[in-house]
């Protein structure tokens, strides 16, 4: 069998559960954890395990309950029908349930399980910890009831892999290993046939739920499985004979021919990348995605010159996610390696040492890229290469809404805003999918809101946020980043995730959720309520283990009482005290508003120049710090520290006056553009996204960067050597193309230019407010859990707006005074 290729015709669904409301619990398990016998800390581990058993019959139904630290691959009497689980710190650990009904037979059937274990301290993010441990267990359903046939325990027979090298680099110290496959090593050890004699009992580390386990919970999943779907290059960037041949490599592209049907959009593709899709040109290859038609030559590889290394590099015409597959023939073995990157600076991360004959190859491991160079070395005969592309994942969006308008520029900045948070939806909202993949507090609310305002879905960031409360710190801090425990905490970002929980609350009023999440909410303005010096002020921001980030900006002055962190911790007080007042803690909501109007006072009153309208960033051990910025005042006009006049006296005569250092990341741009919308400074605000994320589209971007720094020259894109990274010159952190955090201007053009915003549709109510600006007109539509919301402007004569609306029934419209309105209702 290939090394973790999924056959298409083979996949199994899952059963999965929304956010603890759909599927059961499975309270009573007869498996344990178990592994192999290898010394403690063995890093890089793939363990094979199996179990068979015979049916008399053939079951009603049957279900596989499987999870892994960290990674499985399940099959069924040789078939791929599961992997997972999602990830999740070691006490919550999550399982999945797996229909694995049709694959089962009257005789003798087999479980078999790669599970893999990264066995590792040294990761910059603290993710992947803790030893290795597989549980499983199948029950089958039967007129007489429901019995358990095969579930993990000391008679299991396991191995570590002879497939993969053990002693390989790391791909880089905020990930994991790289892959060296040896597909020599198949032995077919998946079949119901295979004889395992000669394997090693598994040894058991812990019955399932033990509360002394490393695991000691068990959760359904929260979420539905992944979307998985096939995808074929769409151009070839390079072809490198190398002393070598590559031949008729063109025909693994997708079909140039075919239609397409846009991301976002009903009528039109977006410029720059394709629809994610089955893209082919004969009903056979769509039967065989990525395949070649019959009778059509194979892509040729050939490297039997002595030091030869042919190779294609291919575009997939933006960032993708998931893995690449390769079906070739070899007819004397030979070498194929594959080499990643967000940009041409490509990174090898797998290499498979080919048998001779028939190879179907795919990484274990998950790949974050859009480019993609397949490279051939020491093959004594040809390759022939009949299928190559990528099994693409990301989160099972229902549907997802559009937004256009009458400028194109701005709906190109929605639609990749939109499928930047697109492919950072995996199992949770990651910050990147190449570098890092974890749950960034704040990196995770923002995509949150695009969200609700492109995809209509509400479980997924639910999700992230009880996660973040899981693994809260006992001092009641929640860490700037998961979803497993770790040591990064960033005071602006435990404010970040209240503010998600508030948001989210609005958009649901799910009581579930927030009765859950309480416990956590009053912690943490417990551990805010400890950091506050006599006057209130939260103080020593900047202690050592902290990270105070505020924004990706070196000149914001961090020291001791910082003004952001304490407007932050503001805002959390009156939020914190209205979700109080919802859950009738009226107690607790007046005790949090007596301590923000204290606040309040001390931070307008010792944090700002004397005569001056402005907040200063900090005070540190010699008193209030000289340096004034953006990223300060926007905060406090945000979070509600200014009064209306001081804060067009600032964004007059300070923002637009050109006086303060100009913002290079993405992030904490949210913020200004929500100022701004609501202060109705329109035109400025659609003059920041058209010159910020224009000016990363004019340099080829199809998704947002981490950061982008204007000022670069425009050949410029992000890059160790180039700039445009807040880690230039630090050639051993990767750089990022693809960070969600800057996916803001796809909710805030819904929201606050077609008007529809959502943000408070826990209460059924939509709330239309179109800042048009210098625009004629704008259309939408946003897909939400009572049904698709489409809505329309265009300026009349005279410049008054016209609004038509379609709804469906049970919404509350509220509008801005002299909106001419045309409602529907949709049954």
């Amino acid at each position: 069998m290939e090394a973790g290729a999924w056959p298409h015709d083979q996949i199994s669904s899952h059963r999965g559960s929304r956010a603890g409301r759909e599927g059961m619990m499975k309270e009573h398990w007869q498996a344990s954890w178990i592994w192999g016998d290898f010394p403690p800390n063995t890093a890089n581990v793939y363990l094979e395990a199996r179990s068979s058993f015979d049916l008399q019959e053939a079951p009603m139904a049957g279900r596989v309950y499987v999870s892994a630290n960290q990674e499985y691959l399940l099959y069924v009497n040789g078939a791929v029908v599961g992997r997972g689980p999602s990830p999740a710190d070691q006490q919550w650990k999550y399982y999945d349930e797996i229909d694995v009904t049709p694959l089962l037979t009257v005789g003798r059937n087999v479980l078999a399980i790669v599970a893999y274990n990264f066995g590792s301290t040294d990761i910059v993010t603290g993710q992947m910890q803790g030893p290795g441990g597989l549980i499983a267990e199948l029950e089958i359903e039967r007129e007489n009831g429901v019995f358990s046939v095969a579930a993990t325990d000391a008679d299991w027979k396991v191995r570590r892999s002879p497939r993969w090298m053990a002693q390989v680099s790391r791909q880089h110290q905020w990930n994991g290993f790289r892959e060296i496959y040896l597909a020599e090593q198949e032995d077919g050890w998946e079949e119901s046939a295979y004889d395992d004699s000669s394997w090693s009992g598994a040894v058991v580390i812990a019955k399932a739920l033990d509360p002394d386990s490393p695991w000691p919970r068990l959760l359904p999943r929260e979420i539905p499985p992944l979307h998985r779907e096939w995808v074929s290059p769409a151009a070839i960037v390079r072809t490198e004979a190398n002393f070598g041949v590559s031949l008729v490599e063109s025909g693994m592209l997708r079909n140039r021919g075919g239609s397409t049907e846009a991301f976002g959009s009903p009528e039109r593709a977006p410029r720059g990348h394709e629809a994610l899709g089955l893209q082919e040109d004969s009903a056979e290859t769509e039967r065989d995605p990525g395949r070649l038609a019959a009778g059509t030559t194979g892509w040729t590889l050939d490297a039997s010159m002595p030091g030869s290394l042919p190779g294609v590099v291919y575009d997939f015409a933006s960032e993708i996610v998931g893995y690449p597959e390769l079906e070739l023939d070899a007819p004397a073995g030979g070498v194929i390696q594959l080499s990643y990157g967000e940009s041409l600076e490509l990174q090898l991360y797998d290499t498979f040492i080919l048998r001779k004959g028939r190879n179907r190859l795919k990484p274990f491991g998950r790949r974050a890229f859009r480019f993609l160079q397949v490279t051939a070395q020491a093959t004594p005969a040809a390759l022939t290469i009949s299928r190559f592309g990528i099994e693409s994942v990301h989160y099972p969006f229902d549907e997802s809404g559009f937004f256009r308008c009458s400028d194109d520029r701005l709906n190109r900045i929605w639609e990749v805003g939109a499928y930047t948070t697109l492919v950072n939806s995996q199992d949770h909202l990651e910050d990147c999918p190449l570098r890092e993949k974890a749950l960034w507090v704040a990196d995770a609310v923002v995509m949150g809101k695009v969200i609700y305002h492109a995809f209509g879905d509400d479980r997924l960031l639910r999700k992230c946020l009880l996660q973040g409360a899981r693994i809260q710190n006992d001092d009641g801090s929640i860490p700037g980043t998961g979803p497993e425990r770790n040591s990064f905490l960033l005071p602006d970002f435990c404010a970040h995730w209240l503010f998600g929980v508030h948001s989210h609350w609005m958009y649901t009023k799910d009581r579930d959720f927030l009765e859950e999440i309480w416990p956590a909410i009053t912690r943490l303005m417990a551990w805010f309520a400890l950091q506050e010096d006599r006057d209130g002020l939260f103080a020593g921001a900047d202690r050592p283990g902290w990270w105070c980030f505020i924004d990706w900006a070196d000149y914001i002055d961090r020291r001791d009482r910082v003004t952001a962190v304490s407007c932050f911790y503001y805002k959390a007080l009156g939020l914190a005290a209205e979700l109080a007042q919802e859950t009738g803690r009226d107690e607790l909501a007046g005790q949090w508003k007596d301590q923000a109007v204290r606040l309040r006072t001390a931070i307008r009153e010792q944090m700002r120049p004397p005569g001056e309208i402005v907040f200063a960033d900090c005070i540190g051990s010699d008193g209030l710090s000289k340096q004034i910025t953006a990223q300060t005042n926007f905060a406090a006009i945000w979070s509600g520290l200014m009064d209306p006049a001081e804060e067009d006296r600032f964004l007059d005569e300070w923002y637009d006056g050109g006086k303060l250092p100009p913002l290079k990341g993405a992030f904490f741009y949210h913020v200004v553009l929500e100022t701004l919308m609501s202060k109705g400074r329109v035109d400025r605000a659609l003059e920041i996204i058209r010159s910020y994320w224009g000016g990363m589209l004019d340099r080829g971007a199809t998704t947002w960067w981490e950061t982008y720094d204007p000022s670069t020259p425009a050949c410029t894109v992000p890059s160790a050597y180039q700039g445009n990274t807040p880690t230039y010159l630090v050639d051993h952190i990767p750089v990022s193309f693809s960070h969600g955090w800057g996916a803001s201007p796809s909710y805030i053009l819904t929201q606050s230019v077609l008007g529809l915003d959502l943000s408070r549709l826990g209460d059924q109510e939509v709330y239309l407010a179109p800042h048009a600006g210098d625009l004629d007109w704008a259309e939408g539509a946003v897909p939400t859990r009572f049904g698709m919301m489409e809505a329309s402007w265009k300026r009349q004569k005279g410049g008054k707006l016209k609004y038509e609306l379609t709804i469906p029934e049970g919404i509350t419209v509220k509008a801005i005074d002299g909106t001419e309105l045309v409602l529907r209702i949709r049954d």
